[in-house]
């Protein structure tokens, strides 16, 4: 009993020591995190301020020929900003998609890094469909009024002139980017349950769902913290699913087999 008492006070003081020095470790490291934070704000703004005049007068002379080069500009903010901050993407499934083809695509949101990481490895011109609060947002905001179609889920008629908006963009051949959970998802679930909104979208149009599954950005950069990490986002594309019909019935069956598909290719790939 006697040495059993004394190996377990002789763990505890190790478990001290232990504890000390990752302490110490975590003070020595903080310095550098903040350099790295305000090094990637910095890279940030001033991208931002150059491609969001270039972006919005793109797409203002011309939706469709205009926005191919204003994406290109979006692209450019969206690649020079992650290389300095030496955040990479790794692409899978892009042989699913048809060129010149448009789709919805939809995805899981876990980080302000998964718009960067569609962004990038979406093919083709793309707007997205977010929520009327992005709108508040300082300078993105602007820009997200000519890149994308806001709504308000809170009002009837705003849902309605949303999704007519986002069926004339499917309707000249550009791709739309849906998060259908419609909001980050913070819980311990894989995905949140989805709304409607993408799958009425694709049964009025005909247009394919792709399911979209973005790996680890959460992990570079979660919700609820600023400290950002370098390190590799993977983009999983799905193959696409297209409706049976233009039955309504469909958006129900659509919308759960799209979510487990995108449940099975986040959780086969651990998140």
């Amino acid at each position: 009993m006697v040495y059993f008492c004394e190996a377990i006070t002789h763990l505890f003081a190790q478990s001290k020591y232990v504890f000390l020095s990752i302490l110490t470790m975590k003070r020595l490291i903080l310095p550098f995190q903040w350099l790295y934070n305000f090094w990637t704000l910095f890279n940030f703004s001033w991208l931002m301020l150059i491609c969001v005049p270039l972006v919005c007068f793109c797409i203002m002379v011309n939706e469709k020929i205009g926005g191919r080069i204003g994406f290109l500009f979006i692209k450019f903010w969206a690649a020079t900003f992650s290389a300095l901050s030496l955040i990479f993407y790794k692409t899978k499934g892009r042989e699913h998609l048809e060129k010149g083809k448009a789709y919805i695509f939809v995805a899981n949101h876990r980080s302000y890094l998964d718009s960067p990481a569609l962004v990038l490895t979406i093919p083709q011109q793309c707007r997205a469909l977010g929520k009327v609060e992005i709108l508040k947002y300082p300078v993105f905001g602007i820009m997200f009024r000519y890149v994308g179609v806001t709504v308000d889920r809170s009002n009837p008629e705003s849902r309605r002139k949303s999704l007519e908006l986002v069926k004339e963009k499917l309707m000249m051949g550009i791709n739309i980017m849906i998060f259908p959970e419609g909001t980050m998802n913070k819980s311990q679930d894989t995905l949140l349950p989805f709304k409607d909104g993408a799958f009425r979208l694709a049964v009025e149009t005909g247009a394919s769902i792709v399911p979209v599954a973005i790996h680890n950005a959460g992990h570079i950069l979660p919700r609820d913290s600023a400290d950002l990490k370098a390190g590799t986002i993977t983009v999983e594309f799905g193959k696409p699913i297209t409706a049976n019909s233009s039955d309504f019935q469909e958006i129900d069956q659509l919308k759960n087999q799209t979510a487990e598909l995108l449940k099975n290719m986040l959780e086969k790939k651990g998140g």
